[in-house]
């Protein structure tokens, strides 16, 4: 009687310590995920801040920023599907795929100064990372301005 209580106590702390190491699995794949995601906005942030020439008055957009020169209060959004991909490294399932959505506005953003009125060439972005994960959908969403060159 007394191993077969044994064995039950040592059964169910493995099985408690199976059910624990399962669930700290699960958390550290999705906080890989959501790094995976806020890694893939920052990238997209950093290109549309750094992309160059932005010259409104020319007509110099680059593509990142829509590569069109929008009207005041316009917009316009790109989709990337598959941004990232996360397998399994131990039975080679694709986890997560993500889609990166970036949204370019012209706020129409204007200043006065000395009587007269200028156009403060200034366009908003808001880059948006979709990733499912165990049938739920996360986002990590990031914005930023950019000015235009000149």
């Amino acid at each position: 009687m007394e191993v077969v209580m044994a064995l039950a106590v040592i059964g169910t702390m493995g099985a408690g310590a199976y059910v624990g190491f399962n669930s700290i699995n699960t958390y550290a794949i999705s906080s890989r995920l959501y790094t995976e995601a806020q890694a893939c906005g920052q990238n997209q942030v950093d290109l549309i801040l750094s992309k160059e020439p932005f010259d409104i008055v020319n007509s110099k957009i680059p593509a990142v920023l829509g590569g069109q020169v929008l009207a005041a209060n316009a917009s316009t959004t790109v989709t990337t599907p598959n941004v990232f991909v996360y397998t399994d490294p131990v039975s080679g399932n694709v986890v997560a795929t993500g889609t990166m959505t970036t949204k370019i506005t012209n706020p129409g953003d204007t200043m006065a100064f000395a009587g007269a009125t200028t156009n403060l060439n200034t366009y908003l972005a808001t880059v948006t990372v979709t990733y499912t994960y165990r049938n739920k959908t996360y986002n990590v969403s990031m914005d930023t301005a950019r000015t235009a060159d000149q």
